[in-house]
């Protein structure tokens, strides 16, 4: 069957309308066939089982939509809340956190504590990104299997014990 609507052949040619400034979420939607987004989705479902695991009487809220600005989990361990946000790289070089900065400056205005789970790589430049907009309440953890268990449970319990030392 071919596409008789004349808008669809002659975008390309022409170019889009000046003045439309494109959302990300317009660059790559969620549910693509891409290999990233690929990975991605099967890690999301990775860390929540981890998580489920780790904390099994604890509350896991999910983000459905994608926004740069917004963690994709929340995790509430004993009436105490902890933003997850994960990251997939398919390489494994250095993660500098290049797309953190719409969530930390939300975060940073909320008070919210944030983990970032990275599947593989070195989190250095992100921890230190982190670190100056966020201080103590946020940490890059590298977890990539059930092996790594005992890093995401450190690094989420110690930002909950953090919650309730500053009160």
């Amino acid at each position: 069957m071919i596409d008789t609507r004349l808008r669809r052949w002659l975008r390309p040619l022409f170019g889009r309308r000046r003045g439309v400034r494109r959302t990300p979420e317009l660059f790559r939607p969620r549910g693509t066939s891409s290999r990233v987004s690929r990975l991605a989705d099967r890690y999301d479902a990775d860390v929540d089982a981890a998580l489920q695991r780790l904390w099994p009487k604890a509350r896991i809220y999910h983000d459905r939509e994608f926004t740069r600005d917004r963690a994709d989990f929340l995790l509430v361990v004993r009436g105490r809340g902890v933003m997850v946000e994960t990251k997939v790289k398919s390489d494994p070089g250095v993660f500098r956190g290049s797309t953190l900065p719409p969530l930390l400056d939300r975060l940073q205005r909320d008070g919210r504590r944030l983990v970032v789970v990275l599947n593989q790589g070195d989190p250095t430049p992100a921890r230190e990104l982190i670190a100056s907009r966020l201080g103590d309440k946020g940490c890059v953890v590298v977890w990539s299997g059930p092996e790594h268990d005992a890093e995401l449970r450190g690094a989420v319990e110690g930002l909950l014990q953090q919650m309730v030392r500053h009160r």
